[in-house]
């Protein structure tokens, strides 16, 4: 493998991994709405969703609580207690929850095929972007150094 290609590799590698994680794990919507507090819980069913993904009745449920306590002036972690002291820890979602979740929503074609393509192109557009500034780092690195 050649230099040039290592440097893509590694910037794909890097790009995936960071969008990957951006996805898994930060939440986009405001912790005072039920997607805010659904993001820190898991699917009270069998299946390994996170909550905030769950469109299942017993999901849809939990929903409409989270919905009904934010109504009554609760705050997130208030709620997050409240189904914590009421089913346990498996309310609660670790990190490995998180990502078998989300990986189980994509593997089962959770997801239109126009938003998995947008998210192919800006990983392909951010790799594109880093390898180019990595490999201009590396050559103006060269020419200092043969100097």
């Amino acid at each position: 493998m050649t230099s040039k290609s290592v440097l893509l590799l590694v910037s794909f590698i890097v790009v995936s991994s960071v969008m990957g994680a951006k996805y898994i794990f930060l939440v986009n919507a405001p912790p005072d709405s039920v997607m805010g507090v659904s993001h820190s819980l898991a699917c009270p069913c069998e299946c390994p969703m996170v909550l905030e993904d769950c469109h299942m009745s017993c999901g849809l449920q939990w929903k409409n609580q989270i919905g009904e306590k934010l109504t009554a002036g609760l705050a997130k972690d208030d709620i997050v207690a409240y189904f914590y002291k009421r089913y346990g820890s498996e309310s609660l979602l670790t990190p490995a929850q998180r990502f078998a979740g989300k990986w189980y929503q994509v593997s089962r074609g959770g997801y239109p095929v126009k938003d998995m393509v947008l998210f192919g192109m800006i990983v392909l557009v951010w790799t594109a972007l880093l390898n180019t500034v990595l490999v201009m780092g590396k050559e103006k690195l060269q020419s200092l150094t043969k100097k």
